[in-house]
């Protein structure tokens, strides 16, 4: 029992792996992200900072809060555009909308929802949530604000498989079940259809027969907001699975033996139904809940699983090796469970943001959901960022040297008439090409044993033989020590990377695989 490739890399076969998005080419032709970040980008493969509805080229589209994101066979990504009310989809590089209404826009001059089985074009929508599709191609959307999980066809027919646009949590089959606002959804390979069921705070079946059951129990929790008034809330417990009890769970994802992993939002924290020991656990994260706290407080840690933490993590996939994503939204960054341990994949934890960048510098505002494409790059449902953001390796020229160590600056190749060169274990790159390529004017004193580099209002001196660095700014000079001496060979002056890092703050990496030097700005326009 498995997700299709939303939630389950481990269903990608060698015939889904030669499929392609043509205007998505990339050098990530593998998940080489998963172990190394460090030479990975986020990048904006479709949509801008502000918000709308246009279709057309990926660059120029629109969405509004994009909440989900499916790759289906053919490489397609369908993508549930929340507050939109619309169901997308980004073919190569086109945005068009796959399913749904537009109604006009209320008195705040936000899109109108509603609630509507048809063909495809006709349906209507309320926010739509969680979004995956089964072997068959056929689509499932948890319709958050109808309470309902809909059906769209190949055909493009769009039903309601289970609820009735009202909220309750009743049990039955079909329209006789209720819901309140579910999140996300998850099928296998028997066509079982499991639903987040958010705000009732538990965990729902639909058999292919259409019947309704509640996995886990309900929560009877109730806080005090102040005095005289108290609200219902979600609890915590792991056990059995039918006392097991939830808080706001918001993603789902099955993985290679069937079983379920769920973010448990309220919670923060990552759990597990596994349905043959009949148990459910929890994987990662933890905390308790203060005085009449409605959620366990969110945190940023990495580190061993259990005292990790999460701040509303959302959206999960798990990969072939049984590694589990999150979209954790409140802290701004993609996280990774594997083999005990939580590591930060890409984005400043805390910190929410806009850029494009080096994988661990580049900002999200707000992800909700990841899922990997066939050519192995990791996509991200970037929600209050609206737009959908992609993790692939550095960006280089089609052809690169054959002899010497090549240097990458920003996706270009930096031209020397010598390479760089490795010297006492350290990589030492030409420091005139580097440097004119950075967009300094280079000159040198004493009979060429001192380079002068120059650009704006600073001026940086090095000496041959010296490890140190003088640099002037704005009247100041201050000194700074690199790793290692500056030498001179074929009449040219080299230094070592790390010079050019800390003199630029720019990130700098060795790609070990293909001998090349990656010079690239953190954060890019």
């Amino acid at each position: 029992m498995r997700r299709w490739m939303k939630k389950s890399f481990a269903w990608i076969t060698a015939s889904v792996m030669l499929l392609s998005l043509p205007a998505f080419a990339s050098a990530a032709s593998d998940l080489g992200w998963a172990s190394d970040p460090k030479l990975y980008e986020i990048r904006t493969l479709a949509g801008k900072t502000e918000w709308g509805s246009a279709n057309g080229q990926a660059g120029a589209a629109t969405f509004f809060h994009p909440r989900s994101v499916a790759v289906m066979p053919d490489g397609k990504v369908m993508i549930a555009d929340h507050s939109n009310h619309l169901i997308r989809v980004l073919s190569a590089d086109q945005v068009e909308t796959y399913s749904g209404l537009t109604l006009g826009e209320d008195e705040a001059g936000l899109p109108i929802g509603a609630f509507n089985d048809a063909d495809r074009s006709l349906a209507a929508y309320e926010l739509p949530a969680g979004i995956t599709a089964d072997l068959r191609g056929n689509i499932y959307v948890a319709d958050a604000g109808n309470h309902a999980i809909r059906k769209i066809t190949p055909a493009g027919r769009v039903t309601t498989l289970a609820g009735n646009g009202v909220i309750g949590s009743a049990d039955g089959i079909g329209s006789e079940a209720s819901f309140y606002y579910p999140s996300d959804v998850a099928v296998d390979v028997r066509g079982n259809v499991y639903v987040a069921d958010t705000l009732n705070h538990v965990i729902r079946k639909i058999s292919p027969d259409g019947q309704v059951v509640t996995l886990t129990a309900p929560s009877t929790r109730v806080v005090e907001y102040y005095p005289g008034a108290v609200a219902p809330a979600g609890d915590f417990r792991d056990g059995p699975i039918a006392e097991a009890k939830f808080n706001e769970p918001s993603g789902l994802a099955i993985d290679a033996k069937g079983n379920l992993y769920v973010s448990d939002r309220g919670n923060q924290r990552i759990r597990y139904i596994d349905f043959a020991a009949g148990q459910v656990t929890t994987v990662a994260g933890g905390g308790t809940y203060g005085p009449q706290a409605v959620y366990v407080e969110g945190d940023y840690v990495d580190g061993p699983a259990s005292q990790a933490r999460f701040n509303a993590p959302e959206g999960l996939y798990v990969l072939a090796d049984g590694s589990v994503l999150v979209a954790d939204s409140l802290n701004h960054a993609i996280r990774m469970i594997k083999d005990g341990q939580v590591t930060t994949v890409a984005g400043v934890g805390t910190e929410p943001g806009n850029a494009d960048g080096v994988a661990h510098y580049a900002q999200f505002h707000h992800p909700t959901d990841v899922a990997v494409l066939p050519d192995g790059r990791l996509i991200v449902a970037d929600e209050y960022g609206n737009k959908i953001r992609v993790l692939q390796k550095y960006a280089r020229p089609a052809v690169l040297p054959q002899e010497g160590i090549p240097v990458i600056l920003n996706g270009e190749l930096v031209q020397s008439d010598v390479p760089a060169q490795i010297r006492y274990d350290y990589t030492y790159l030409p420091l005139r090409a580097v440097s004119e390529a950075l967009g300094y004017e280079v000159s040198y004193n004493e009979g060429a044993s001192e380079a002068v580099l120059t650009k704006g209002g600073v001026v940086i001196t090095v000496q041959n033989g010296s490890m140190t660095v003088t640099r002037t700014e704005g009247g100041v000079t201050t000194t700074a020590e690199m790793n290692a001496a500056a030498f001179i060979d074929r009449n040219r002056m080299f230094l070592p990377v790390r010079f050019f890092a800390e003199q630029n703050d720019l990130d700098i990496q060795w790609d070990n695989e293909d001998r090349v030097v990656i010079i690239r700005n953190k954060t890019f326009q």
